[in-house]
Formats: structure tokens, sequence, C-alpha cells
């Protein structure tokens, strides 16, 4: 009897010594709002919202191990949430898992600039949708990106973003993550503001000419390398992307080779040839009057230790050729002002320009010249015929 009585009073004092002590502390770990608690069974690193707490990681009591990676699991977490930047599920996760993931396989366009691209749209989108929830996106969002984005000057930039958004949010719907896409069947304004950027401006044919004429007799061969390629994409009609990375293996005997650097999915490569004339022969002969032409396989090679010319490369070297240009006969232009000068003009201006031409000679072969699947894209984009002549019916 004593030894029950005594036994009973030994328990009834572990309850109260029990419920006089309190609940284990949550102890500060070093990080701001993430705490440790010790409980039964096991350990957890709790991040304090404003009005309510997470669980970021947990491990069992006793396993050094376990504790010691859910306290490195829980810092990251923490400090990502501090720093604004999404964990698991968010669209940032979703956009990274599609990009290295999905990416690779579903886009054609495999090359360096085109995954540079898509990397660029991506970082954007990250940096608006990043810590949404994927469920949360609505098409008002979709709408508040573009304003936002065109308040920089990148409205249609936007717009392009945003078809790289709606493609992952198919993806996600397809994937479970989210019922509808809310990016589908969106309008966006794509007119540009009035004296937004550098007005779209076909390069003239004397403009080509005389900058061509100028390099040719420079002593620089990085000069006389980019007047060369003016006149190329001119007396061809090829695009940038063609002509910067053109091969020296694309000259055969029958003309100038190269694979259409645009093609619609599904569509097979299209070559694209351009038949030997006198002056398309001698500004490929001048491209290659250089003492290093065996070095690179490029047609149109920078004079440094690079094989071919990087597209932040060209652009600089250009905007220098262009400067120095202008600045022989027009010595008030300043860099600052170079783009909105008269006389400047890039490759992509040049193109257009060739179509025009072969339009107004009513040349036979113009459409293939432009080599578009649709003709309807020479006329509406390339077509910059201010008259049209025609004869009478009669």
């Amino acid at each position: 009897m004593a030894a029950t009585k005594t036994n009973r009073a030994r328990t009834a004092a572990s309850r109260a010594s029990r419920t006089k002590t309190p609940s284990p502390a949550w102890e500060p770990t070093g990080v701001d709002r993430l705490f440790k608690r010790v409980g039964k069974r096991k350990v957890s690193f709790i991040y304090k919202h404003l009005r309510t707490s997470e669980t970021l990681a947990s491990a069992n009591l006793g396993d050094r191990s376990a504790i010691a990676e859910a306290r490195r699991v829980a810092t990251i977490k923490a400090a990502a949430i501090l720093e604004g930047t999404p964990v698991a599920g968010s669209v940032a996760d979703m956009l990274d898992l599609f990009m290295s993931d999905v990416a690779p396989n579903h886009y054609r366009d495999q090359s360096k600039n085109g995954k540079a691209d898509r990397a660029a749209q991506s970082r954007r989108l990250t940096e608006f949708f990043g810590a949404m929830a994927p469920g949360a996106l609505k098409p008002q969002h979709g709408y508040l990106y573009v304003d936002a984005r065109a308040k920089v000057g990148a409205r249609l930039r936007a717009i392009k973003e945003m078809a790289l958004m709606a493609t992952v949010c198919h993806w996600l719907v397809r994937k479970g993550a989210i019922d509808s896409n809310p990016f589908v069947n969106m309008r966006y304004s794509v007119e540009t503001p009035e004296g937004a950027g550098r007005p779209t401006r076909p390069a003239t044919r004397r403009q080509v000419v005389r900058f061509y004429l100028w390099a040719v007799r420079q002593d620089a061969q990085n000069v006389r390398t980019l007047g060369c390629a003016a006149m190329f994409t001119y007396l061809t009609g090829f695009r940038p992307s063609e002509v910067r990375p053109f091969l020296r293996a694309g000259i055969t005997d029958e003309g100038v080779c190269v694979v259409a650097a645009k093609r619609r999915k599904g569509h097979a490569e299209m070559t694209k040839i351009r038949e030997w004339s006198m002056k398309l022969r001698c500004v490929v002969a001048r491209a290659l009057d250089r003492e290093d032409v065996q070095r690179s396989p490029a047609l149109f090679a920078p004079s440094k230790r690079s094989l071919v010319y990087t597209r932040s490369g060209w652009g600089s070297s250009w905007h220098d050729a262009m400067h120095a240009w202008i600045s022989s006969f027009d010595e008030s232009v300043t860099a600052a002002q170079l783009v909105e000068h008269p006389a400047y003009f890039n490759l992509q201006d040049i193109r257009p320009t060739a179509i025009t031409k072969k339009l107004a000679d009513r040349a036979p072969d113009a459409y293939d010249f432009a080599a578009h699947a649709n003709p309807q894209t020479t006329h509406r984009h390339y077509d910059r015929r201010v008259v049209k002549k025609a004869s009478a019916t009669e």
C-alpha cells in the first residue's frame, strides 16, 4: 500500500511538473523569421509569416545528419522567401522546369541565339510572375505585364514573351497543374507610340552602295568586311541571320547557297540559291581578299581571333563602322545621335529594299527571291513601293 501511494505521488508530481513546464521554445536560427522547434519526435524548422507559420523542413529527433540537412534546406527556403525568390511549385519553378526539360524538344530553333533569346524571355517572366502560384494566374496579369513592359518601350517584346508564357501554361494544363490556360485568345495593342524608338525605314540602294564603296577603300579589314556584307545582303536578299554566319562552303558554281534561317514548324528545310551576277562575284571576291581567309570557314570573318562574328560583336562593329562612315561627310554626328541620322541603316533595313526592287522591276522570280511560304507576307511586310505603275486594260 505504501509503495502504491508513493508511485501515485510521483505520478502526480510528474504531471504537475509537465503542466507547469512551457512548450518547447522556438529557438532562433540566425535567419530572420526562421525558428527551430524541438518536439517529442521531430525537430522542425518553422518560418513565421506575418499571420501564419510554415514548416519548411523537419527531421526525426536524434538523427543528427537529418537535422543538419533539414536546417540547410530550411535556411535556403527562408532566404528565398525573404528575397522574394519563389520556392517549389511556383510559376518560377514551373518556368525553370519547362526551360530545362521541355524547351529543348519543343522548339525547332536550338541555335545559340535561339536559346539565349528564350532564356532572356524566361528571366523577364520570372521577375514578374515568379512568386505567384500557377493556379492564381489570370488574363489580367498578362495585360498588366504587357503594360508594364510598354512603359520601358518594350511592348512588342512583351507580346512575344507572353507567347512563351502561354506555351508554358498550355504545358501546365496538360500536366494537371492548372485547369485552363489564362493567356489564350488575348488581344494586345501592337501600336507603337509616336516617336518611340527609331522609325522603320528601308535603306535606299544609294545608301548601301555609298557605304560599300567607302568601306572597301578603308585600311581596316573589319570595315571592308562589313561593307561587303551590306552589298552582299542587297544583292542576295538574304536575312541578316543568314548573312552573318554565311559559310564559304555556300559558294558554289551555280551561285551562293544558304539554308533558310526561318521556317514554319513541320516544314522541310529550304535552300536559297542566288545565281551569279558580275556584281555578286565582285563582292564575294572582295570579301575573300584577306590574308587570313583560310583561318575561318565564314565568308564574313572578323579580323580578331574568333572564327565568326557573334551577334553582339557584329552589332558593335557595325555601329563603329557606321559612325566612321557618317562622320566622313557629317562631322557633327555623335555616337548618341547616330541611329537617328538619316544616313544610318542596319542590315535588317537592306532586305526590304532588295525585295522592293525586285517587285518594282516586275521580276518573274520576285517571290522566289523573297522566299516566303506565303506571298502575302512579301506584300504585307516587304513591299515598300509608294508608286505602283500598271498598263492600261486596253
